[in-house]
């Protein structure tokens, strides 16, 4: 399988782009529950290189700002996210609070 031939495969591929633009956490939590059951994370890097191009947004089950990676899912647990230091459990984007955009969820 050549590094683009993935995308076709790839669960992400009939999602909204937007949804892999975000870099704020509450944002993100979507497109990394897509990501969560993906298992070419590193086809991903390879074809975005998100350090290299100072990438925002979502791609390989890592949250990107300015090519930084913000928050990581963890690849043997894709349940749990790094944030700095932090492990967050059970990741779900429906459970997550906070955001203008998504309204608050309480």
């Amino acid at each position: 399988m050549s590094l683009i031939d993935f995308v076709n495969e790839a669960p992400c591929r009939n999602s909204d782009p937007w949804l892999f633009d975000q870099y704020q956490i509450d944002l993100a939590l979507p497109a990394l529950n897509i990501c969560k059951t993906c298992i070419f994370w590193e086809n991903c890097n390879s074809l975005v290189e998100p350090s290299s191009n100072f990438y925002d947004g979502v791609c390989a089950g890592k949250v990107w700002r300015n090519g930084r990676i913000l928050a990581k899912l963890i690849p043997e647990s894709p349940n749990s996210l790094i944030v700095g230091e932090e492990i967050l459990k059970d990741v779900d984007a429906m459970e997550f609070c906070g955001s203008e955009l998504l309204g608050d969820r309480n």
